[in-house]
C-alpha cells in the first residue's frame, strides 16, 4: 500500500468532488480515494504505485489541473490555494459587460431614456453573447467535464439555465414579459459573484494550516568548524550546534546547550506567555525566541520535528471525511439529477395546468438556478477544517473529522496516572538493598536493564547508572506489561517490577516487605529488584501531579463529564494522586487488560468513554475507548493508536478537545439544517413562481457563502 496527496484546481462544487471521488474509486489499484472541494486535495491509498500515474491521467482527462503534493510550504500553499484570483477577472468582465443590459431592462420598466446603441438589438445581443461565452465559459467547461464523466453537477444546472435564458432572449428580445426582464448576463454575473465570495470564504478555513506552514524557517545558523554558517533548513543534521538570535524562529527541535532566553511556544501549548529556557531545556522548531541568544543541539530535523509532525497530522486530518460528510456526499451525488427532473416537471406543470409555457420556462430556469447542492456538500468539511485548525493552534491535534464528532458525544473520561495526570518525570527517592548485595552494583544492573525503556518508571531507573560505562555490555530486556521487566545484563538475570512478579517467580520478598509498606503509605511507588532469582532490594520512585490536573478535572465535571482514574500502581499511591487531582472515582492495580475491561464496562453502562494515556500499557485501552487521547510526551505506540494527540503533555488539551468537538458538531448540524431548509423552501418557491431566475441565482450564491461564513465563526470559540 502507498498513500499520496494530490492538489487539484478548478474543482468548483461539492457535486464535482463527489462524482470525481466515485469515479476514482472505480479505477484499478485505488483502494481508497477522498476528494475535498474545500482543501482542493485528493487523498489516495493505492495497492500498487503504478496506479498513481493512471489516477493523475484520469483527473487531467476529466478537465482538472492536478499535481502531486510533496512537502508543502507556506509559499506553495498560498500559490496552490489562490483559486479566488482565477474568478476575479471573469467576474469583473461579466459585471462591466452586464451593466448596459441591466440599464436596458430598468429603462424598459421605468421609461428611462435609452441610448441609441442600446435601443436596437445588435449591441445588447453582442454584450449578452460576450458574457455568455466569455466569463460564462467557466460553467460550460464544468458542464462538459461532467457530461464526459456521465454525471451532472452544479455547472450543468447553471449552463442549462443560462443557455435557456440566452436563447429565449435572442429569439424573442422585444417580447419578454415585463416581470421577466432577466438578462442571462445578470444571472452569470450574480453566480460568479457568489462563487467568488464562496471561494474567498473557503480559503479562510485553511488559515490555521497556512499559519503553521509560515512558522517553518527556511534557513538555520549552524556552527561548523568554529564558524557560523547560514544553511538551508533541509541541510541541518542531528547533533549539529545551532545559533538562534532574539526575534528568530527556532529552526529545529533541540536541547539548549548555552544561553538564556524566553520562547513563545503558543503554537504547541496554546499559551501566550513566553517560557524561560536554560541549558538542558528542550525547544521545538517553529517556536519564537524572544530575548537572548540560544545555542542548541539539534535532536530532530526535517519531517521529524514537532512542527513538521503537527503540519503533517493537520494535513492528513483535513483529508479524512467525517461520517456526516460521507452522508452528505451521497445525497449530493443524487441531488443534481433530481433537480433536472424537478425542473422538467415545473415546465410541464406550468404548460399543461396553467397553459403558460413561457412562464413555465422561466420557472424551470429558476429551479435550475436556485438548487444548491454545494451548501450541503460544504456544511461538514468547512466546519471540520476550521475546527482542526483551531485545535492545532491550541496544541490539540485531531486525526480527522470523525474524531471531532466522537468528542462531541463523550460523557466519561478515564485518565491513566503516570505521565498523564502526573508529570511522568519520576525521580528515585531511595534504594534499600537486601542483605548481601552491593548498592552500586545493583543500581548499575537496574540502570542497564532499563537503558532503552520508554516507560516513565524505566527512564527514572535508567538514570541510576553511576557512569555511562556502568551499563556497557550486551543487554537483553523484555517488557512484562503491567508487571515490570526481565533482562539479561552482563550474564546476570535481572528482574524488577511489582512484588507479585517476584512471587510468581518463586522469590521471597519478606526481608523488605515492611519497608515497602512504609514507602507505599507515603504515596511512593515501590519497585522490587531481584538478581539471579534472589531479592536484591527495593527502589522508591515518586512523581508529582501536574499543576493543571485539578483545574482540568473541575472543568470537565462542570461540563457534566464523569472523570475516572485508572492505574496499575498501588491503591495508596492511586488514592493520593486522585485526591490531589480532585477525582472521586479511581481504580488501582490494573493490568493493561483490566483497563480494557474497565472501559468496556463503562460502555456497557451506556457511557461514551474517552481514554487519556501516554504509554505502551495504555495502548489496548486507548484502542477500546470511543475516543482516545494520547499525551505527546509519551510513547509512539500510544500516539499511533490515539485519535487525538495532546502536544507537550498539557492536560488542558482534554477539556479543549471536548469543547471543540461539541462546538464543531453543533456547527455541522446547524449548517446541514439550514442547507436542507434552504433547498426545501427555495425549490418549491421557484417551481411555483415566487422566485425569478436572477433572485434564484442570488439566493443560490448566498446559501453557500452563508454556510462557509457560519463555519468561520468557530475561530471565535473560546476554549
Amino acid at each position: 500500500m502507498s498513500e499520496h496527496s494530490l492538489a487539484v484546481k478548478n474543482l468548483t462544487c461539492a457535486a464535482c468532488a463527489a462524482n470525481l471521488e466515485r469515479k476514482l474509486k472505480e479505477l484499478p489499484g485505488v483502494e481508497e480515494a477522498a476528494v475535498s472541494v474545500v482543501s482542493g486535495r485528493i487523498r489516495l491509498k493505492l495497492s500498487h504505485p503504478a496506479a498513481l500515474t493512471q489516477v493523475m491521467d484520469y483527473v487531467k482527462a476529466a478537465g482538472f489541473n492536478v499535481e502531486l503534493l510533496e512537502e508543502e510550504t507556506a509559499k506553495t500553499a498560498s500559490k496552490r490555494e489562490g483559486k479566488s484570483s482565477e474568478l476575479l477577472w471573469p467576474l469583473l468582465a461579466a459585471f462591466f459587460l452586464t451593466l448596459p443590459l441591466i440599464y436596458r431592462s430598468l429603462a424598459d420598466l421605468f421609461s428611462w431614456p435609452l441610448p441609441s446603441l442600446l435601443a436596437g438589438n445588435l449591441v445588447p445581443f453582442l454584450l449578452a453573447s460576450a458574457v455568455q461565452f466569455g466569463p460564462g465559459l467557466i460553467f460550460y467547461r464544468g458542464a462538459w467535464r461532467a457530461m464526459t464523466s456521465r454525471t451532472a453537477t452544479m455547472d450543468t444546472l447553471v449552463a442549462l439555465g443560462t443557455t435557456a435564458v440566452y436563447i429565449t432572449q435572442v429569439v424573442n428580445w422585444h417580447h419578454v414579459l415585463p416581470s421577466h426582464h432577466e438578462p442571462a448576463g445578470v444571472i452569470i454575473t450574480v453566480i460568479l459573484l457568489g462563487r467568488y465570495l464562496e471561494e474567498k470564504a473557503q480559503r479562510r478555513t485553511g488559515e490555521a494550516l497556512r499559519e503553521l506552514l509560515s512558522l517553518k524557517p527556511q534557513k538555520a545558523r549552524v556552527l561548523r568548524g568554529g564558524r557560523e554558517e547560514e544553511v538551508p533548513l533541509e541541510e541541518v543534521k542531528v547533533g549539529e550546534l545551532l545559533v538562534v538570535r532574539p526575534g528568530e524562529r527556532i529552526p529545529v527541535d533541540g536541547v539548549v546547550e548555552k544561553g538564556f532566553s524566553t520562547v513563545d511556544e503558543s503554537l504547541l501549548t496554546g499559551e501566550s506567555l513566553p517560557v524561560e529556557k536554560l541549558p538542558g531545556d528542550q525547544v521545538a522548531g517553529g517556536t519564537l525566541n524572544h530575548s537572548g541568544v540560544l545555542y542548541l543541539r539539534a535532536t530532530r530535523v526535517g519531517s521529524q520535528t514537532t512542527l513538521a509532525r503537527i503540519i503533517r497530522l493537520v494535513t492528513e486530518a483535513q483529508e479524512q471525511k467525517a461520517r456526516s460528510q460521507r452522508l452528505a456526499d451521497r445525497i449530493v451525488a443524487h441531488f443534481v439529477p433530481a433537480i433536472l427532473v424537478l425542473s422538467l416537471l415545473t415546465l410541464v406543470g406550468w404548460g399543461v395546468f396553467r397553459g403558460d409555457w413561457e412562464r413555465g420556462l422561466w420557472q424551470m430556469i429558476a429551479v435550475l438556478m436556485v438548487a444548491c447542492p454545494c451548501a450541503l456538500g460544504l456544511a461538514t468539511p468547512t466546519a471540520v477544517i476550521v475546527g482542526l485548525g483551531k485545535g492545532a493552534k491550541a496544541g490539540v491535534l485531531f486525526r480527522g473529522g470523525e474524531y471531532l464528532e466522537k468528542a462531541a458525544q463523550i460523557d466519561t473520561v478515564v485518565f491513566d496516572k503516570t505521565g498523564t495526570l502526573t508529570h511522568g518525570r519520576l525521580e528515585v527517592t531511595g534504594f534499600y538493598p537486601a542483605p548481601g548485595f552491593d548498592r552500586e552494583k545493583v543500581l548499575s544492573l537496574v540502570a542497564a536493564a532499563e537503558a532503552f525503556s520508554e516507560h516513565p518508571v524505566g527512564r527514572a531507573l535508567a538514570r541510576l547508572a553511576p557512569t555511562p560505562s556502568a551499563i556497557a555490555g550486551e543487554i537483553q530486556a523484555r517488557s512484562l506489561p503491567g508487571f515490570g521487566l526481565e533482562a539479561q545484563v552482563q550474564g546476570r538475570e535481572v528482574l524488577l517490577g511489582k512484588e507479585e512478579l517476584l512471587h510468581e517467580k518463586g522469590i521471597d520478598t519478606k526481608a523488605l516487605t515492611e519497608k515497602a509498606r512504609e514507602l507505599v503509605s507515603r504515596g511512593i511507588t515501590v519497585i522490587f529488584v531481584a538478581v539471579d532469582r534472589r531479592l536484591a532490594g527495593i527502589i522508591g520512585v515518586a512523581d508529582s501531579v501536574r499543576e493543571e490536573a485539578r483545574g482540568t478535572v473541575e472543568k470537565l465535571e462542570r461540563l457534566g463529564i464523569k472523570v475516572v482514574l485508572a492505574t496499575g500502581d498501588n491503591p495508596e499511591t492511586a488514592r493520593r494522586v486522585a485526591e490531589r487531582a480532585g477525582i472521586s472515582t479511581w481504580y488501582a492495580g490494573l493490568l493493561p487488560e483490566d483497563k480494557v475491561k474497565l472501559v468496556k464496562e463503562l460502555q456497557r453502562e451506556g457511557r461514551r468513554v474517552a481514554m487519556v494515556g501516554d504509554g505502551i500499557n495504555d495502548a489496548p485501552a486507548l484502542a477500546s475507548a470511543d475516543l482516545s487521547l494520547a499525551i505527546d510526551t509519551g510513547t509512539d505506540v500510544a500516539a499511533e493508536v490515539a485519535g487525538v494527540i495532546l502536544f507537550r503533555g498539557d492536560l488542558r488539551g482534554v477539556e479543549r478537545a471536548l469543547i471543540l468537538g461539541k462546538a464543531v458538531a453543533r456547527k455541522i448540524k446547524q449548517n446541514l439544517f439550514w442547507a436542507f431548509i434552504y433547498n426545501t423552501l427555495a425549490l418549491p418557491a421557484a417551481a411555483l413562481g415566487f422566485l425569478s431566475p436572477v433572485m434564484a441565482a442570488a439566493l443560490m450564491g448566498l446559501s453557500s457563502v452563508s454556510v462557509v461564513s457560519s463555519s468561520l465563526l468557530l475561530y471565535r470559540l473560546r476554549m
